[in-house]
């Protein structure tokens, strides 16, 4: 039975790194469409675009090394063939930290790429994109 449940699991992990390979050139193309639209939004110079265009792909590669080095929760809390509900809440816990502190680092970097009314302007649009989410996740659950 544990073999069986190390396949499974296994299989899934395997799943989801080529669900990954499969929508990098997607995900490629949302971020330029991304960037396209605040270059319009917030008036970016082309100098600020590549500026961003070099935080993202930074953020890229970096995200790249964490994903090698996630942690499954789900493995991690059935190492000893049962289910370690305080493992998995540690491993989720961690990958999140990790996950928020390299997002906010290339948050921190954009941001000292633009001026104060870019700024602004900014913190509006992500608010809206948190708005829309949550509408869709109200419509959905």
């Amino acid at each position: 039975m544990k073999k069986l449940i190390t396949a499974v699991l296994l299989a899934a992990s395997f799943m989801a790194g080529a669900n990954y390979t499969a929508n990098a050139y997607d995900y490629h193309q949302k971020q330029e469409r991304y960037i396209e639209k605040l270059q319009k939004e917030l008036n970016l110079t082309q100098d600020q675009v590549e500026k961003i265009k070099q935080i993202k792909q930074a953020q890229r590669e970096e995200m790249k090394e964490f994903m090698k080095q996630h942690k499954n929760p789900v493995l991690e809390a059935t190492k000893n063939g049962n289910f370690d509900k305080e493992a998995f809440k540690n491993t989720v816990v961690e990958n999140a930290k990790n996950m928020a502190e390299i997002r906010a680092k290339y948050l921190e970097k954009m941001f000292s790429v633009l001026n104060e009314d870019q700024k602004k302007k900014f913190i509006e649009i992500m608010k809206e994109r948190v708005d829309r989410m949550h509408e869709k996740m109200h419509k959905e659950f």
